[in-house]
């Protein structure tokens, strides 16, 4: 008899881990990953495992292993978001999972999939049509009590049915004391509908993020009349204790007079300066996450030591900023929690120089004592020089840096050497524990980028395992013109 058909009892982290690792197994078998053409044809079928495949029959498995597989069937499977339109409810973007497919491999999983509440509770609409109008009400009901993320989207090419919005909305509308997130891009002829929201018996206790964009507001008769609707909702929602996350868009036009003071992620998408920035950030104390789409208003103050802020919670600021320097608001900041700095600037036509002071950065980051780990910079300015670039980063206190994105117009060997330069430790004096480097060069010597990707790459790429290994895992290069031989020979191993 061998060893294994009696094996000891399980210990309980080990009958976890097998009931895990049965479970991952399962699901891999059942879930069905076809191209994106044929998501959705009707005729398609599920694998789903047999006895002939595991050996037993999946539909006596222990109840806590059903669920184990079904949390893995609902997983993110995605690494992009996929927009597949399709007749029925999505789970998210990124899972293309259908729950209702579980239903249909025997009476006691289906039993089980309708018991499972948090199956059911994220719910994505793309493109409303007919069909989804009554498995929204299905998801709706199996999922019992658990609070909703709900979304409503279109595509621009393709289009939608107004009437089936409207009932999906309709259908939201009534649970709203479960929302947790709402996200809604339609027409602003359901803004009669949705303003009866702050007149529901309803009220939305547990909401944390609210996305609210109506792509023909502008385009409607009387706009202001809308915009003016599009407020009232949006000052309902700004009542909810709980609300965390908001995205504004450009119908917004201004940072709110009375913004909640809880919030903690905010993505502004309107036209905005510097002092308006400074002025709202003392109303957001708790701030974390800020994302400002368009920094291009003049500011009327000159800096001054006075009006600096320090924003004590900040770990992730984006800008992209249009004429106006993103590095004149970095003067102006001081944030110590600081873990992801992204800054896309660029000029008119009319003015291709550079106006950004890149010296602003390591003296923002020396100022806020940071531990950046995520740094992104990108200016097309024709006068930005491999020698500002480089003595910007060298001058940065950047040693946790592990994902760097540098897209200008004149990066050059320079920079490659500066990104390749140890220490006499053998350790790179520059960020030595990058992981993910992207970048867009100009004119670069053949070898050069092979020479430097190597030197930090995570594993040995030839026999010569004396090299000490590095920690790069993703390396993005981007020439302006094609790879020299040597160099096309490395990324072609690495590809």
């Amino acid at each position: 008899m061998h060893a294994i058909a009696n094996p000891p009892p399980p210990s309980s982290s080990s009958s976890e881990a097998t009931n895990e690792i049965l479970a991952e197994l399962i699901a891999s078998l059942f879930r069905s990953r076809p191209s994106l053409n044929s998501i959705d044809r009707a005729e398609r079928s599920v694998p789903y495992p047999s006895r002939g495949k595991l050996g037993f029959d999946v539909s006596q498995l222990p109840v806590e292993i059903i669920c184990e597989i079904f949390e893995r069937f609902m997983e993110d499977d995605s690494v992009h978001p996929v927009f597949d339109d399709t007749p029925r409810p999505l789970v998210s973007y990124t899972c293309r999972s259908d729950p209702t497919k579980l239903g249909q491999i025997c009476s006691r999983w289906r039993a089980v999939a309708i018991s499972l509440p948090k199956m059911w509770s994220n719910i994505l609409i793309y493109n409303p049509k007919p069909s989804q109008v009554y498995l929204t009400e299905v998801w709706l009901k199996r999922s019992g009590n658990k609070p909703l993320s709900l979304e409503i989207d279109y595509n621009y090419d393709t289009g939608y049915d107004l009437r089936s919005a409207a009932q999906i909305l309709r259908s939201f509308m009534a649970h709203l004391g479960r929302w947790k997130k709402f996200q809604l891009n339609m027409s602003t002829k359901l803004l009669k509908l949705l303003s009866a929201i702050p007149h529901s018996p309803h009220k939305p206790l547990i909401l944390e993020s609210v996305n609210l964009y109506f792509h023909d507001i502008f385009h409607s008769n009387h706009p202001e009349v809308r915009i003016n609707e599009a407020d009232a909702i949006w000052k309902y929602f700004y009542g909810c204790p709980t609300l965390r996350r908001v995205f504004w868009h450009n119908q917004v036009n201004r940072f709110p007079k009375h913004a909640p003071s809880q919030l903690t992620h905010i993505q502004a998408h309107f036209s905005v300066s510097i002092d308006d920035i400074l002025s709202f950030l003392p109303q957001i104390p708790l701030i974390e996450e800020l994302q400002f789409g368009e920094l291009r208003l003049p500011t009327k103050n000159p800096p001054t030591t006075a009006s600096d802020l320090l924003a004590e919670h900040l770990r992730v600021l984006k800008i992209r900023s249009y004429n106006v320097a993103a590095s004149s608001l970095l003067e102006r900041l001081t944030c110590p929690s600081l873990d992801c700095l992204e800054i896309i600037h660029c000029n008119d036509i009319s003015r291709p120089e550079a106006n950004q002071d890149l010296q602003e950065l390591p003296r923002f980051l020396r100022r806020s004592g940071c531990h950046l780990l995520k740094l992104k910079l990108c200016d097309p300015a024709i006068n930005i020089t491999d020698d500002a670039l480089t003595r910007c980063l060298s001058d940065s206190p950047l040693r946790s840096l592990k994902s760097l994105y540098i897209d200008m117009d004149h990066i050059s060997e320079q920079t490659v050497e500066f990104l390749s330069s140890k220490s006499a430790a053998e350790e790179h004096e520059f960020a030595p524990c990058l992981e993910d480097l992207s970048l867009f060069l100009w004119e670069i010597g053949d070898g050069l980028l092979a020479r430097m990707v190597s030197s930090r790459w995570h594993e040995a790429l030839d026999d010569n395992h004396s090299t000490p290994l590095g920690h790069l895992r993703k390396a993005g290069i981007f020439p302006k013109n094609h790879f020299g031989p040597i160099d096309e020979a490395f990324f072609s191993l690495l590809r």
